[in-house]
């Protein structure tokens, strides 16, 4: 397999990602994965690659040079487009694109190595590493050919749904046990995304909760779990996150939108609503 990429710059933080490793928690290894799971599905869709093929994650600033003309497929909250990209061509992910993780996919997938079951990168956990400025990257598949004859680029049928409406979430496990003034607070207040905010967990900002009184015995820990610490202040727990904890959850943000929830930009306003 030739190597078709390099890295420029890494930016903020660039991961390989595929699926992730579900099935493990109870072994203490978090799930893992692609962050925004709608745009690594459409990356991956545009090139024909297998749907939990791996993927290029990465923040702001990553800058990657083209060694050998390939076809190669971008996507994230501003859009996704398929290209053949030619020896020498430069791909930048600025600060000026909407959203937060982006994702860029190679013909069959990233060739990288695999630990139970995954190529996702987990830093926190010491599986693998995320990327450096040299590094370099290949695909599964030849660089071209996965293009019908005649065909030089790909658009989506439709751009990704992106809008502030309040995010789904579920009653947590400790629902009941918050005060209905935190209760309401939670649901009716506006929460800003912190800058203290990873592929571990994204922290919000807002009028403080009062946790239930009392010692919490630690117990599993879902991706969108939202956790509530002594500063009163809401943890969504995401892929990298810890698989058990012991803070109060007031809630569990609904799977179905925690694609809106992880590409809201640190200092942008998040709401809540009821699904129960």
């Amino acid at each position: 397999m030739t190597d078709v990429l390099e890295v420029v710059s890494p930016g903020l933080l660039a991961t390989i990602q595929d699926g992730g490793r579900p099935g493990w928690r109870r072994f203490g290894i978090p799930p893992g994965g692609a962050m925004h799971r709608g745009a690594w599905r459409e990356a991956n869709r545009l090139l024909d690659n297998p749907p939990e093929a791996a993927v290029l994650e990465c923040l702001q600033g990553a800058s990657l040079v083209v060694l050998e003309t390939v076809e190669l497929a971008t996507a994230g909250t501003w859009g996704a487009r398929a290209w053949r990209a030619a020896a020498g061509e430069r791909i930048e992910f600025p600060a000026s694109l909407a959203g937060v993780w982006h994702y860029l996919a190679l013909p069959g997938g990233i060739n990288a190595e695999r630990f139970l079951g995954s190529a996702s990168v987990c830093a926190r956990a010491r599986i693998g590493a995320a990327l450096a400025r040299g590094d370099r990257l290949a695909g599964l598949a030849a660089p071209r050919g996965r293009f019908p004859a005649g065909v030089k680029a790909r658009q989506p049928a439709a751009t990704f749904a992106y809008d502030d409406s309040p995010l789904g979430i579920w009653p947590g496990p400790q629902w009941d046990a918050f005060d209905e003034a935190s209760r309401t607070a939670f649901l009716t207040g506006d929460w800003r995304v912190s800058a203290r905010s990873d592929r571990t967990g994204y922290r919000l900002e807002g009028q403080a909760l009062v946790p239930p009184p009392g010692n919490l015995a630690s117990e599993p820990v879902r991706v969108g779990s939202v956790q509530v610490p002594p500063d009163g202040q809401p943890l969504v727990t995401l892929n990298d996150g810890p698989t058990v904890g012991g803070y109060a959850k007031i809630a569990l943000v609904d799977a179905a939108d925690l694609d809106r929830l992880v590409q809201t930009r640190p200092g942008q306003a998040v709401r809540f609503r009821s699904l129960a």
